[in-house]
């Protein structure tokens, strides 16, 4: 994972984590920490629906130390609708669940809009492949 930009961003780029070594990265205070600990229920959620990938961009995976929240993206391809949990078709719902807020993604549009910072200048989100993520930790 390369280091932060003098922008306080990630380079350009999707960089591949595992989850661990996100959790490792981003998790550093208590802050991020309990936000993770929303994310982690929600991740569990999406895999029950098999959900491999997720895309992490915003504020939290800047040199931020305390951002308000986690935004991101799931992948869509692959999701068993019947399963996904209705949380995931209502934003705040899910910001005041688990304190980030995740989209389904089809065709990429919304990478593409995570990929950008507030002025337009391109920046680095992460993918965090859920093949290995372990549901009952």
């Amino acid at each position: 994972m390369p280091p932060f930009t003098e922008s306080g961003y990630l380079p350009p780029g999707i960089w591949a984590m595992s989850w661990v070594d996100f959790w490792e990265r981003y998790g550093y205070n208590s802050r991020r920490a309990n936000l993770l600990s929303g994310l982690t229920f929600a991740l569990k959620l999406l895999v029950r629906s098999n959900c491999q990938t997720i895309y992490i961009g915003g504020s939290f995976i800047t040199n931020k130390e305390r951002p308000n929240d986690i935004d991101g993206c799931f992948d869509g391809m692959g999701i068993d609708i019947g399963m996904l949990d209705p949380v995931f078709q209502d934003i705040d719902e899910q910001h005041a669940r688990f304190g980030c807020e995740l989209r389904v993604d089809f065709m990429s549009a919304f990478q593409s809009f995570l990929q950008k910072n507030r002025d337009g200048e391109p920046i680095g989100i992460v993918e965090i492949d859920l093949g290995n993520f372990d549901i009952t930790r």
